[in-house]
């Protein structure tokens, strides 16, 4: 359905922004062997990175994004429940899904803001419509249970993920640290600064997909079943 990709992204770019200032962090260290012109080429350098990552940081909040993406969506699929059959129907025709809906525009812009937006105008696109008659599908079950499907393996494999990286935070913090006698004190602050907010922010996200529907017992154990099918899937997309 098109968010996955998203959602990894989120998770690789709160990875990467917790990672950097613990290395540049320990690479501080070592700094006072270089020459000075090394050294402001390397300033130089910084504040080259830095102006990139402002322009791309502006208007970027991953929480409040994720927030939005899956604002309501528990009324789309707290209606239903699914079967194997359902997973084994989402794994063979997703793919001609997307296909199919490449030529809605709309839908392609909706379904990487609001799920729920997306599912309401899929269920009145013509694309759509012609696509789940031409494969035999009911258009309204086939939809919310492939939403569910998605959901459910959002929250069983990705939740997991989030902890793993607040763990990991907590290590690169204590190398931060670790280190904290042997840089200046304004790097030392900055890299702290960098993993509370990276912090904040895979906390914001462990609480969103906490709140997100979770299924029964038996529908837990088909999406772990299917799990790699789901991931390859997903990557797919």
């Amino acid at each position: 359905m098109g968010f996955w990709k998203f959602v990894l992204a989120v998770l690789a770019m709160v990875c990467l922004s917790a990672s950097v200032p613990t290395l540049q962090a320990q690479e501080k260290g070592a700094e006072g062997d270089k020459p000075a012109e090394e050294k402001k080429a390397d300033e130089k350098e910084a504040e080259g990175d830095e102006e990139g990552d402002d322009e791309e940081e502006e208007n970027a909040d991953p929480v409040e994004n994720m927030k939005k993406m899956f604002k309501d969506v528990d009324k789309v699929i707290d209606t239903v429940k699914i079967a194997e059959a359902d997973i084994e129907s989402y794994l063979k025709h997703n793919k001609s899904f997307d296909e199919a809906m490449e030529k809605d525009e709309k839908f392609e812009e909706l379904k990487e803001k609001n799920i729920k937006e997306a599912f309401d105008h899929a269920l009145k696109s013509e694309s759509y419509k012609a696509w789940a008659e031409k494969n035999e599908l009911k258009a309204e079950d086939y939809l919310r249970k492939s939403i569910r499907i998605m959901i459910l393996n959002f929250r069983v494999n990705f939740g997991p993920q989030i902890k793993e990286q607040l763990d990991g935070l907590a290590e690169q913090r204590k190398m931060v640290e670790s280190a904290k006698e042997s840089i200046p004190a304004e790097d030392y602050n900055e890299a702290i600064k960098a993993l509370d907010e990276a912090d904040k922010m895979l906390k914001g996200m462990s609480e969103i997909i906490d709140g997100l529907p979770a299924g029964s017992d038996e529908e837990k154990k088909l999406i772990e079943k299917y799990a790699e099918k789901l991931e390859e899937v997903e990557s797919d997309e």
